[in-house]
């Protein structure tokens, strides 16, 4: 029987969720339940304090649209394109779909809009260019993105994350079934996986299950 395979995206901040049976060697395993809590307590102000530490020491490229315009039937969801012309780096640095971004739009005296975490929606290796697939929600870096146009420039993050682990369905015998699911705005790093290729002409079957409220939500199709 060939080996099958399912890659998911759900809507929201990309995030690839793989669930594993715990080592019985791991520590946590070995500790009584109720020293959990504990543990959780004398963490948390460390946890927070090296958050706090990231934000300050994030670094900001600035970075002028190249183009906004619906992707969806009903105006929903927009796409957002940025020029990375003068950003080499944060082009170079992308590698593998499923990678994301945190982006945000310079504001004004008083003003303060948390950035907005966003998926790279253009696949590697496309060019001095990235996509992002964003839908406009009131009071948020998502509907100033929206309401953007040519010429405007936003700020971009450093890119993180390790994208999705294509290695575990390489090569294509490996895994001759890929099942891919997504939901909303989470086919924007299915849409990068897909035109990344990943083999899937080498595979005897791929099969793309995408949820959306209505034909009208449903990105991609204008």
């Amino acid at each position: 029987m060939a080996a099958a395979a399912a890659i998911s995206a759900p809507p929201g901040p990309p995030r690839l969720a793989l669930h594993l049976p715990p080592s019985p060697s791991s520590p946590a395993s070995s500790l009584p339940m109720r020293a959990l809590p504990a543990l959780r307590r004398r963490l948390r102000p460390l946890t927070t304090a090296v958050h706090a530490v990231k934000q300050d020491a994030a670094v900001w490229t600035p970075a002028p649209v190249s183009a906004v315009g619906a992707a969806t039937a009903d105006g929903s969801i927009f796409h957002v394109a940025v020029d990375l012309s003068d950003a080499a780096d944060i082009a170079e640095s992308y590698t593998s779909p499923g990678q994301y971004l945190q982006i945000r739009v310079p504001s004004g005296a008083g003003e303060e809009i948390k950035p907005a975490f966003m998926a790279v929606a253009s696949p590697p290796g496309t060019g001095a260019r990235f996509e992002f697939l964003v839908k406009s929600v009131p009071g948020t870096t998502a509907e100033r993105l929206c309401g953007l146009r040519d010429g405007d420039v936003v700020e971009l993050g450093a890119v993180m994350g390790k994208g999705f682990p294509l290695d575990r369905i390489t090569p294509p015998d490996a895994a001759q079934t890929v099942l891919i699911f997504a939901a909303g705005t989470g086919i924007s790093t299915i849409r990068s996986l897909v035109e990344f290729g990943f083999g899937a002409n080498e595979r005897a079957d791929v099969r793309l299950y995408y949820g959306a409220r209505s034909l009208k939500t449903m990105a991609y199709q204008v």
